[in-house]
């Protein structure tokens, strides 16, 4: 098996607080349907106040990733059930995290969103770099 690896600058999303994602944007891998058991991890109990989509509903804590992923390679089923490792190469920390969403924008520059709690573990800020890896079906 190979894994496809994504390497670039990153930015944070995803919570109740990220005003950078509308308060209705939902997100590329779920919808409310497809949310488990198992993924109550990554979303907050109950929807935050003046919000309908699941971007705002995110557990900010929880450990998540969005990359432009190839849907031809990995597809969004795949991804919503893997998990992919997260690394700071200038520390080397590493962590583990469930892929949620489609992003950043090309136009930005980045080539990774990470929850705030996935950055702050691995004591990334945005427009550090980060290598992501994610193990290929």
């Amino acid at each position: 098996m190979t894994d496809l690896v994504i390497r670039g600058k990153v930015s944070q999303f995803g919570g109740p607080d990220d005003v950078g994602v509308a308060a209705d944007e939902g997100l590329a891998l779920f919808e409310l349907m497809d949310i488990r058991p198992m993924d109550t991890r990554l979303f907050l109990v109950d929807q935050p106040a003046g919000t309908t989509g699941l971007a705002r509903r995110l557990d900010p804590q929880a450990l998540y990733v969005a990359c432009r992923w190839d849907y031809d390679q990995t597809s969004r089923e795949w991804l919503r059930d893997c998990e992919a490792t997260v690394i700071n190469p200038k520390t080397q920390l590493q962590a583990l995290a469930r892929p949620v969403d489609w992003g950043p924008s090309a136009d930005t520059g980045r080539a990774a969103d990470l929850s705030p709690g996935l950055a702050a573990a691995l004591g990334l800020e945005t427009g550090d770099e980060c290598v992501v890896t994610v193990p290929l079906p």
